[in-house]
């Protein structure tokens, strides 16, 4: 990374007038220097006072001013070096957080190919409008997320999921802007565009994780409203004991703190760069250390244990109708599903009968299924309690399973009534993730042994599911209201994590005390209720995070660990007359790096793995 001549300018401030204090007719010049250097902070300890609160900088100030007044200018100068190497840090944190959304902002292609009325347009991609077809063919990156509604293509989703092989997309599969047709040609219906494509989305993200400080950044401005008074009091004691204005003031400057401030923001931004490494974004330090700590981890089904790609396997329909029909009533009953059973049914669907119309209205029962009406149809496609709330009677042969069919309990079964009479019943297998099993493993491990599993799914299925991944407790035929409401109950005994990448799992993910949503390509509502989002739907990344929260938390305590041996020692020094206010200063500086090294470990890729 380059070094800007602000930066340059910065830091060679008080270092000059670290080096001019050592000749005494220029003395006047440090002291402007190391007045200039110190500015940001003063101003920072101004706006603390304007608002009734003891800040780190007001501190940090007050240890300035007596180095000043006593005319210890090497001492005034090392503390200026602190905080103007504490002040630089931040500012490139930011401008690395800006660069970031620069570079990502920049896959999004400027024109896009639109389809309307017979006629092909090239546009500019601020032009699109959800709904407007565009063509995309090899080597061209897409201009929105969409839907795909003709033909298919290998397509990179790297640049967004971190995933270097290409994913073969066809009819009814989303597609993401910026990623690029490796081979083939489509065209997608656009379905978020602007602020709301997914590009947009993780830009917002990180924009958004670059301004939250956790509660450990704020630590050093809590820790100044509790320990400058404790400070001021010791010191006005010391000297009514000693009557030694220069031990009080080296007294002050041993206790400096701008090691804190600088330390424990060092140790979030190597942790949050090592996540984003990891095709993880944390929105910010905060949601990352209360993965620490939690008790219990709630994992959903769909999508998260099992891959949600999932397959229609068999289909059954009243023989008074036509197998045509029942997938024509599924296509436009799930055209405009966000949940993956729906799309799974709709892919396949268009598979069998082609393109269909919209719903002309349409009632969606979150958990539970749809309602819509179309062609002069009343549709309902959902769960058996969905069709029996609704006063709809499921054939006998339909409710229960042949005996004798083999079925490993993956499979879930949904049913389709039309104008108030059941005339389908479609079978839905998915399989579990093969890196599902070894996570529970793994956080088991890592002493995590309440987890849990919630899924909308029949008891057979859940139980199936939860045991081929090594999960014992299992909440089977949930709703979304289900799952909140569980998660409040957890919550009261504990720091509870909850994984899910659907619409169904916003709710949970908002309530637990960290949310954590399962790829990018997770519905919009679910990322933004999330404080975690796993780019790429692996699950093996989640042990990972833990590991890494753990090793961030034991690190900032260990800052403030060698702040308090260090600052003890310091006093022992001071008290016994070997330091005065020079060599206090002295010290304060050296024992400075001890906290900004530990936290630089996060830097090291193998101490957290």
């Amino acid at each position: 990374m380059s070094v800007s001549r602000v930066e340059v300018a910065t830091i060679t401030l008080p270092v000059v007038a670290l080096l001019i204090t050592f000749i005494p007719q220029v003395a006047i010049v440090s002291i402007l220097l190391v007045a200039i250097s110190a500015w940001p902070t003063l101003v920072g300890a101004a706006k603390g006072l304007a608002r009734f609160r003891l800040t780190i900088d007001l501190y940090n100030i007050l240890a300035l001013v007596i180095a000043l007044a006593l005319q210890e200018f090497p001492s005034a100068a090392f503390i200026a070096l602190m905080l103007a190497s504490a002040r630089l840090l931040e500012e490139r944190t930011e401008a690395r957080s800006h660069r970031a959304v620069e570079e990502l902002l920049a896959l999004k292609p400027l024109t896009a190919r639109r389809e309307s009325r017979g006629r092909v347009d090239e546009v500019d991609t601020q032009d699109i409008r959800m709904g407007d077809i565009l063509l995309i063919g090899t080597g061209e990156r897409i201009p929105a997320d969409g839907l795909i509604v003709h033909g298919t293509a290998l397509i990179n989703e790297a640049s967004v999921t971190g995933e270097s092989l290409p994913k073969e997309k066809l009819i009814g599969d989303r597609v993401l802007a910026s990623t690029i047709i490796s081979a083939g040609a489509i065209k997608i219906r656009a379905t978020l565009v602007g602020k709301d494509s997914t590009l947009e989305r993780m830009a917002a993200l990180i924009r958004d994780a670059s301004r939250h400080k956790s509660k450990a950044e704020k630590i050093a401005d809590k820790f100044a409203g509790y320990f400058l008074p404790i400070v001021g009091i010791a010191g006005v004691v010391l000297y009514y004991l000693t009557n030694n204005a220069q031990m009080v003031a080296a007294f002050f400057l041993v206790a400096c703190a701008d090691d804190i401030a600088v330390a424990i923001p060092l140790a979030i931004t190597a942790a949050l760069g090592r996540a984003a490494k990891r095709g993880v974004i944390v929105k910010g330090g905060a949601r990352l250390l209360a993965l620490a700590s939690i008790d219990t981890l709630v994992l959903d089904k769909t999508g998260t244990l099992t891959y949600g790609d999932l397959r229609v396997e068999r289909l059954d329909h009243d023989p008074s109708v036509t197998e045509f029909f029942i997938w024509e009533c599924l296509a436009i009953a799930e055209k405009y599903s966000e949940h993956v059973i729906g799309r799974a049914v709709f892919r396949e669907a268009v598979k069998r009968i082609g393109a269909v119309g919209d719903p002309e209205r349409f009632q969606v029962y979150r958990g539970r299924g749809i309602w819509v009406h179309a062609k002069g149809h009343d549709i309902l496609v959902g769960t058996p309690t969905l069709l029996t709330d609704s006063g709809i009677t499921i054939p006998e042969g339909w409710a229960s399973r042949d005996e004798h069919e083999f079925d490993p309990g993956l499979t879930s079964d949904f049913y389709v009534a039309v104008d108030g009479r059941c005339i389908g019943r479609v079978r839905i297998a998915d399989i579990p993730r093969p890196a599902a099993k070894q996570s529970i493993e793994k956080l088991k491990e890592l002493g995590i042994k309440n987890i849990i599993m919630f899924t909308g799914d029949q008891l057979r299925t859940a139980a199936a599911v939860a045991k081929s991944v090594g999960i014992d407790s299992y909440h089977p035929t949930m709703t979304p209201e289900d799952k909140e409401r569980e998660i409040g109950q957890l919550a009261l005994h504990g720091n509870v994590a909850m994984v899910g990448d659907g619409i169904n799992d916003a709710p949970a993910l908002a309530r637990s005390t960290v949310g954590i949503s399962m790829g990018m390509t997770g519905t919009a509502v679910a990322i933004e209720a999330a404080d975690i989002i796993l780019l790429a739907d692996q699950l093996d990344r989640l042990p990972e995070l833990v590991i890494l929260a753990r090793k961030t938390e034991s690190i900032i305590q260990g800052n403030v660990w060698i702040w308090a041996i260090s600052n003890l020692i310091g006093f022992a020094f001071v008290l016994t007359g070997i330091f005065g206010p020079a060599l206090a200063a002295a010290y304060n500086f050296v024992t400075d790096f001890l906290p900004l090294a530990n936290s630089s470990r996060l830097f090291r890729k193998d101490r957290v793995q």
